[in-house]
């Protein structure tokens, strides 16, 4: 049975599972900066997520229409609100110059298709097993090992995931104290950070000490300007979110435990969305086997 909301959202394990996902996130932006920052933003998460949806159903011919083009991911992000025509057209832009994706080799003149590169495509499978892996730490479970036997699971999981999500009023408009890093350019792997640091650090009086934090330092390591930084972290301090000693270079944080509480309690309405779809979806391939009908076979990538 998928996991519940509540049940993540309680779970010493969540808590932790998040942690660690948070340690080998922050390692993937030092290895490809570019690429992960298309998830370091709320704003940029929903977009990708969406343009990778697009793909996914013209991939698995879930779809009839063209796929990913600008017009179809300005319909949808500028229809739930999350960004303006203009934001949805310069990322598309983005993606192209970086050769994130590329035009399908079938698309017409207009409106234009495009279609993932490979790396964007290992990408997100490396950011569906991670948080598969998380949901396997709670409870035990194997979603790992099936997916690594099921990979096709990735393009039939991810695009009903992704309408669910950015469909949640709760998780498309996190409430401020939330949102005060998850808007924040670069400020998802701030978040990610302070929760990788809570679970080795002392709780006194509702408060995590998270120790001496060198902001420039992590401002430079995220691409972040420093006066950036210390403007999101001045408001995290003014909503209570944090408390700061010291001057400088660096900072004694400590994190408050009933924001911290909030942040996983959003972040478990996301992975209880991936485990409801994804344990669907598998129920559909474990039938289709033990009936005796072939599965569609779904390469996990793109066109040469």
């Amino acid at each position: 049975m998928a996991l519940s909301v509540a049940t993540l959202a309680t779970s010493r394990r969540f808590a932790e599972a998040m942690a660690t996902m948070a340690g080998q996130l922050g390692g993937q932006f030092d290895e490809t900066p570019r690429l992960a920052r298309a998830l370091v933003s709320h704003q940029r998460w929903m977009m990708t997520h969406a343009a990778f949806a697009l793909f996914a159903d013209h991939a698995t011919g879930r779809c009839t229409g063209a796929g990913l083009t600008a017009s179809a991911l300005t319909d949808w992000i500028c229809g739930m609100g999350v960004a303006s025509r203009n934001t949805v057209l310069t990322y598309v832009d983005q993606m192209l110059s970086y050769r994130f994706i590329r035009l399908h080799p079938q698309s017409r003149k207009r409106p234009r298709s495009f279609e993932l590169v490979e790396n964007s495509v290992q990408a997100m499978q490396h950011w569906f097993a991670a948080n598969l892996a998380s949901l396997d730490y709670v409870d035990d479970g194997c979603r790992l090992a099936q997916f690594l036997q099921h990979p096709e699971l990735l393009l039939l999981v991810q695009p009903d995931f992704a309408r669910q999500c950015i469909d949640d009023h709760a998780w498309r408009e996190p409430d401020e104290r939330i949102g005060l890093f998850q808007w924040t350019e670069s400020g998802a792997l701030v978040m990610d950070r302070f929760v990788e640091l809570t679970m080795q650090a002392p709780l006194t009086d509702g408060f995590y000490d998270l120790g001496i934090v060198d902001i420039p330092a992590m401002a430079e390591r995220f691409v972040m300007s420093r006066t950036h930084l210390q403007r999101a972290l001045k408001r995290a301090e003014d909503q209570g979110c944090i408390r700061r000693t010291g001057q400088g270079r660096a900072s004694r944080i400590e994190l408050a435990e009933t924001f911290l509480l909030d942040y996983l309690a959003w972040l478990a309405r996301k992975s209880a969305v991936l485990d409801a779809v994804f344990e669907r979806e598998l129920g559909l391939i474990v039938s289709c086997e033990s009936t005796g009908f072939e599965t569609e076979q779904i390469a996990v990538g793109c066109s040469a």
